[in-house]
């Protein structure tokens, strides 16, 4: 009888099949918050590469969730000259400003770790059985014996664990007064079998600020 066998073996070691993300963060919001909420902020964000434009892009989506105007502060203030103190009040009085959220991030970037492989393989072949069956009066015995022979394919593909950390300080400034009415810092890790990209680290660092500005009744 001829049969076809696959079979798939994992060897892991700490293998988790999904990424993880954890974020901690923690502000605290001046005692004197303004009359009325914060409705319309820009944002200048100090980060390495791509994550800058990311975070960014996270910023407009984040705020937008929680009804709150926001632009990238060097669309306003482009990075072409020094701007003396009464052309960023004025620019800011232009675009109808309340605040400017600053936003500084430390990153370790992607870093992999080994974490397993996996084992996988083709068993084509053959098998023949022959048996013998003895009576006695009323009893029987059987006897059965057989072969099997066959070619076996395998290959082997290593596994990686990603991981990444991001720590993040931020503060929103008063336009009118130019005092801090909030500040925060946080750190975001992340890790798991997928690739942790850009994205993920911006926008869990991004919506941890916003929600509590919320809870902090700023916004």
């Amino acid at each position: 009888m001829l049969g076809i066998a696959r079979f798939l073996i994992l060897f892991s070691v700490a293998i988790c099949l999904s990424g993880c993300i954890t974020t901690s963060m923690q502000g605290y919001a001046d005692r004197d918050l303004p009359a009325k909420p914060v409705k319309r902020v820009i944002a200048y964000v100090a980060a390495q590469g791509p994550l800058a434009a990311n975070i960014q892009s996270n910023i407009q989506e984040e705020a937008r969730k929680h009804q709150v105007d926001a632009e990238d502060a060097l669309n306003i203030f482009p990075p072409t000259r020094k701007y003396s103190d009464a052309e960023i009040r004025k620019g800011m009085a232009q675009t109808g400003t309340d605040a400017v959220l600053f936003i500084n991030v430390g990153d370790t970037g992607l870093q992999r770790e080994y974490a397993g492989t996996i084992l996988s393989g083709e068993y084509t072949g053959s098998s023949s059985t022959s048996g013998t069956i003895n009576t006695a009066g009323q009893f029987s015995t059987v006897s059965m014996n057989g072969t099997t022979s066959g070619t076996l394919t395998a290959t082997s593909t290593p596994t990686y664990r990603y991981r990444r950390q991001t720590n993040f300080t931020a503060r929103l400034v008063e336009v009118s007064s130019g005092r801090n009415l909030w500040v925060g810092n946080g750190q975001v890790n992340a890790g798991g079998l997928l690739f942790v990209g850009d994205g993920a680290n911006a926008s869990s660092s991004v919506a941890a600020i916003f929600d509590d500005l919320q809870r902090k009744g700023i916004i």
